[in-house]
């Protein structure tokens, strides 16, 4: 789409676009957000700490495949910010993440500039990228290694198409940008498939395989829809799918479909867009996998939006009225998504049960916690567990493992391999936890599930918990317990409450 633009216009719409992104990043809530958030903060805060990552008890410990561990990139980026401003942790974790996600739109740029060299394409690429809800609800102040690995998908992506061409330097960061999203994200198995289409476009490109662009399309089409009905529908409903999509990807994605038409039928395909369409065909068969796809595809999606923007423009007798079509829809979607954005914290429902961000009340209890407990405690409420352990650093006994090496509580455990062909090897790492019945995470759950009364009641004394921390919106099964009611409530302030155990 050619579109003469002076330099003096193209300044001001990317200072429009980064005054956006950080408009749509403004908080919308007193405290961080986010399951993932709340444990990251705790272990980024044990580096600033102890001086090191105590959790790396094995080399694949870096990268979050050893049990007991995650992977280290982003909360040894917090720690270094906390420390080099100097800031707590929940102020760093806003200030770190604020330039990250303003850095989504330069790195969508430069990638859709590897695939084609057009200035409004890769704004366009740029823009709906950046703005769109899975970049902006794993960028605002919510710690996720997800978003910090798609933030950089697209550098790993123009470094690797620019290392086509032998140069030394590009290869070297494409390395270097693998080992990066290798240490941030267990999403780094998506890589596999992008290297695999480089490399098949490459010899495809120098085989110079001539065939006519109308059945090549044709025949493109139909192994698409093959490998979507046969390998990813049949594992997910349509509508499952398209609502999952639709969410994380906004207004624009109607977009794709157009670019999808487009590149699928475009005449003369540079080797950029044949690597470009072997990347989707690889990526169908995983779109059922909604937990993770539906963010991996994101840098794809806005590049299939940017070749749909253009097309329409390109083709449309009447330019002006189609650039106000999508000047409308981008108005709607900019809108939509900052919709969500208030949303998904439902910062008016305080009365909600599990909030998903910290409410002042768990974050009081939290320092609360801190300033005067030394001893172990337990809270029945997973996410109320990742908050306390945030803003208390308490000794807890917990649902999430990489706790225990932190806070020296680590029991023996024995380990078995798992097989590179199942599922548990990508999604869960691979090694398996041979003895997980008695480890402090199974005494967590058994405690949760059948309270003091329960059968393994006798665990909460076994493991010496001196406090339990109770969310008083909620019933359970350990709250309930009458148990609870015979020991001394030390802290109450009407949400939160805290009980010191008597045995």
């Amino acid at each position: 789409m050619e579109v003469n633009i002076s330099k003096r216009s193209w300044v001001l719409l990317w200072i429009c676009l980064i005054l956006l992104n950080v408009i749509m990043r403004i908080p919308l809530t007193p405290h961080e957000i986010g399951h993932d958030s709340f444990l990251i903060h705790f272990v980024a805060d044990s580096i600033s700490t102890y001086g090191h990552a105590k959790w790396w008890i094995h080399p694949l410990s870096i990268v979050g495949l050893y049990p007991f561990s995650m992977a280290s990139a982003l909360p040894f980026y917090l720690s270094g910010i906390s420390q080099v401003l100097p800031l707590a942790m929940e102020q760093a974790i806003w200030i770190a993440l604020l330039p990250i996600g303003i850095f989504s739109s330069f790195t969508a740029y430069l990638m859709a500039g590897a695939i084609k060299d057009d200035k409004i394409f890769k704004f366009i690429t740029a823009l709906a990228y950046s703005t769109s809800m899975g970049i902006l609800v794993q960028t605002t102040w919510s710690a996720s290694g997800r978003g910090l690995f798609l933030v950089f998908l697209p550098l790993f992506i123009y470094f690797l198409i620019k290392s086509r061409f032998s140069k030394l330097k590009y290869i070297l960061f494409t390395v270097v940008l693998f080992i990066l999203l290798l240490a941030t994200h267990n999403l780094f198995y998506f890589l596999i498939p992008i290297i695999l289409s480089f490399v098949i476009a490459l010899i495809i490109s120098n085989i110079h395989i001539k065939s006519s662009n109308y059945y090549g399309g044709i025949v493109l089409l139909i192994l698409f829809i093959i490998f979507f009905v046969e390998l990813s529908l049949e594992k997910v409903a349509m509508d499952t799918m398209i609502l999952n999509y639709a969410r994380y990807i906004g207004v624009l994605g109607i977009f794709a479909i157009g670019g999808f038409i487009f590149i699928l039928f475009k005449n003369n395909k540079t080797f950029e867009e044949l690597f470009f369409i072997l990347l989707l065909l690889f990526f169908v068969p995983l779109l059922s996998i909604l937990t993770y796809s539906k963010f991996f595809m994101l840098p794809f999606v806005a590049l299939l939006i940017s070749y749909g923007i253009a097309n329409l423009v390109r083709v449309s007798q009447n330019r002006k009225g189609a650039l106000f079509v999508v000047v409308i829809f981008i108005m709607l979607s900019i809108g939509i998504a900052e919709f969500y954005q208030f949303g998904r914290t439902n910062i008016e429902n305080t009365n909600q049960d599990s909030q998903f961000w910290a409410e002042e009340s768990t974050v009081n209890a939290g320092l609360w916690t801190k300033s005067y407990i030394n001893k172990l405690v337990y809270t029945d409420n997973s996410l109320l567990s990742l908050k306390i352990l945030a803003y208390s650093g308490a000794t807890m006994l917990s649902g999430s493992n990489v706790v225990y090496p932190i806070q020296d509580n680590l029991e023996d455990f024995n380990l078995s391999k798992r097989s590179q062909f199942s599922t548990l090897f990508y999604s869960e790492g691979p090694y398996h936890i041979d003895n997980k019945s008695g480890l402090n995470q199974w005494a967590w759950y058994k405690l949760r599930d059948e309270g003091l009364g329960g059968r393994w009641g006798w665990i909460a004394k076994a493991h010496d918990i001196n406090y339990y921390i109770n969310n008083e919106k909620t019933v359970t099964v350990f709250s309930s317990s009458p148990e609870i009611q015979e020991n001394d409530k030390v802290f109450d302030n009407g949400n939160i409450s805290i009980w010191n155990f008597r045995y």
